[in-house]
């Protein structure tokens, strides 16, 4: 394979990448906090006839796909619940900006709506996420992060929706072990961003290696890097039997070409936020079909539960010139959640930031209709579910990922405990 070539390749994945990431913004609301119809008590982001709502994402960056989804995943749970009356008799309005997965980019723009704005309905990126930490405990801004680093689950005001990086890489290694034919002893490689993001999910590698008697290398790479032939390389040359990816898209399509061309030919197991089908449609697809599995909790687009099904459908209606991928389903799931603290803070008659807080403490569990698994939030810090679902990628599956086991939790997950929580997890 020339070096010609694997340039042509990653250029063609970015562009088609960034071509298929266009923006949807919503308008700024003027945020005002408004009187308290009802006798409910408000606060900045609220008026007598709004709920206002920041989202911060990336529609312009490497993970534009996912975050264009997500967001209109999140749009069509908030049409539809205002069209049956809102919350407190309240819009939900989204006042949605794009950071390009830039972190200078989003503190400027949270700064901006931070007044505005009851809380963040969407933060995406573990960077991001880490960078605006402060801000989001000083304002008391409570915040569904589209990050799931088991490092941002000691902020109180994030609601982390979902399993963790960490447990989504342990539950996938479990699964190697029993379906791909990896075994003690074994060597496996993970190639993982610089961050929260990667770390995290490296960590969860570190810690399944340990218990399970494999041996682990890593390499770490930067989110601006496009070809991973030299780290995939060198991985080949240790022997490894498997490569976890905690990557971008582009990135990961690289390290399915070279994997095929390469001749090394082993299972990748991604993390959640590593794949979008658009990939598929590029020189790269033919290899991820054969070789990505990716672990996640929440179902794929093409997932059978009830509310799967219906998103699919609202999907197809709102959006039918769009790729969908899965970031729709979660997009939709998270908004669930979001939503369920706000009608407990409604029903509470308080919508100020102390009172969403309250009603999040209040609010044990979710249930999202099977999109995701049976949240639990009774106990602060923790993952509210350690169970992931686990999906090849497949060009004939709607949004590109085919399941392949339901929501498990392996024995590796159940008994992992995050070094933050000071009992030690690698």
């Amino acid at each position: 394979m020339t070096s010609r070539w694997r340039l042509g390749v990653a250029g063609c994945i970015a562009l088609v990448l960034l071509a298929s990431a266009c923006s949807t913004k919503a308008k700024k609301s003027d945020g005002n906090s408004g009187g308290g119809g009802g006798g409910v008590k408000t606060g900045p982001g609220v008026t007598a006839s709004t709920i206002n709502l920041g989202v911060l994402t990336d529609l312009s960056g490497v993970f534009a796909v996912l975050g264009k989804s997500i967001t209109q995943g999140a749009q069509l749970y908030f049409d539809d619940l205002n069209k049956s009356g809102g919350i407190c008799g309240r819009t939900v309005k989204l006042n949605i900006k794009d950071d390009g997965y830039d972190v200078q980019k989003a503190v400027g723009l949270y700064a901006d709506m931070s007044s505005s704005v009851l809380g963040m309905e969407q933060l995406l990126g573990s960077p991001i996420n880490a960078a605006l930490k402060q801000n989001v405990e000083s304002d008391k801004m409570f915040t569904i992060p589209v990050s799931w680093a088991s490092s941002i689950l000691d902020n109180p005001y994030n609601m982390v929706v979902g399993s963790t990086y960490d447990l989504e890489t342990i539950n996938g290694i479990s699964w190697l072990m029993k379906n791909k034919g990896l075994k003690s002893g074994d060597t496996i490689g993970h190639i993982y961003l610089q961050g929260e993001y990667g770390e995290n999910g490296y960590l969860g590698s570190q810690y399944a290696a340990k218990q399970a008697g494999l041996k682990l290398v890593g390499s770490q790479v930067t989110a601006t890097a496009t070809d991973l032939s030299s780290q995939v390389a060198s991985l080949k040359s240790k022997g490894v039997k498997a490569i976890v990816l905690t990557t971008t898209p582009t990135q990961t399509a690289s390290a399915a070409a070279v994997d095929a061309a390469s001749g090394l030919n082993v299972p990748l197991l991604g993390n959640s936020p590593v794949f979008v089908p658009q990939l598929l449609k590029t020189a790269a697809g033919p290899a991820l079909e054969k070789f990505l599995y990716v672990t996640a909790s929440w179902q794929p687009y093409s997932g059978d539960s009830a509310a799967a099904v219906k998103v699919r459908e609202a999907y197809k209606a709102a959006y039918p010139k769009e790729v969908p991928n899965g970031g729709v389903d979660w997009g939709y799931g998270g908004a669930t959640a979001y939503a369920t603290v706000l009608k407990k803070a409604c029903e509470n008659k308080d919508l100020t930031r102390d009172g969403v807080q309250a009603a999040f403490r209040q609010t044990t569990s979710v249930d999202t209709d099977g999109m995701l698994p049976s949240l639990d939030y009774s106990h602060p810090g923790d993952p509210a579910t350690r169970e992931v679902n686990v999906a090849q990628a497949d060009a004939a599956t709607e949004g590109g990922l085919k399941q392949v086991l339901p929501f498990t939790a392996s024995d590796l997950a159940t008994g992992y405990v995050a070094p933050m929580h000071g009992k030690g997890g690698s």
